[in-house]
């Protein structure tokens, strides 16, 4: 199997990680699930049941979906390091206070 980034009629999705790259807030993200039980850019299953799929296509949104994870994953340690700089500083404050 050869899978060519022309069959896919479009380009990688490396523009995930440019700086004006707008991924979804994960509140939007799981109203899209709710509402249409599938991801953005990823075909249904009827839609895959009625028009088939194009295994470069799938592959390439698979990877663009990977990317967007792992943006969201980078971001939530962030804030997981910041609440834990919170907690003890406040663990601090609390200390210097007895």
């Amino acid at each position: 199997v050869e899978v060519r980034l022309d069959a896919m009629g479009k380009y990688w999705f490396d523009y995930v990680f440019d700086k004006d790259y707008k991924l979804m807030s994960l509140p939007e993200l799981e109203q899209f699930i709710k509402t249409n039980k599938h991801l953005p850019e990823i075909p249904s299953e009827k839609e895959v049941k009625e028009n088939d799929i194009n295994l470069g296509e799938i592959q390439g949104k698979l990877l663009l979906k990977i990317e967007e994870l792992t943006l969201y994953m980078i971001e939530q340690e962030k804030q997981l390091k910041d609440l834990q700089k919170q907690i003890d500083e406040l663990k601090q404050t609390k200390g210097d206070m007895k």
